[in-house]
């Protein structure tokens, strides 16, 4: 699957919880975002009737 960039506000706060998660477990930033986004995805699938 195809990757694309996306930019994205957040709370600070919330960025530096991702900074240290990636910086204590050797991974990206990018990795737990988009851990994230697809658990919101799978607990929010999008509506089938469109």
């Amino acid at each position: 699957m195809a990757s694309v960039s996306l930019t994205i506000r957040i709370d600070e706060n919330d960025k530096k919880v991702f900074e240290k998660m990636a910086k204590e477990n050797d991974r990206s930033i990018n990795y737990y975002v988009n851990q994230a986004i697809k658990e919101f995805i799978k607990k929010n699938p999008p509506d089938k009737k469109d």
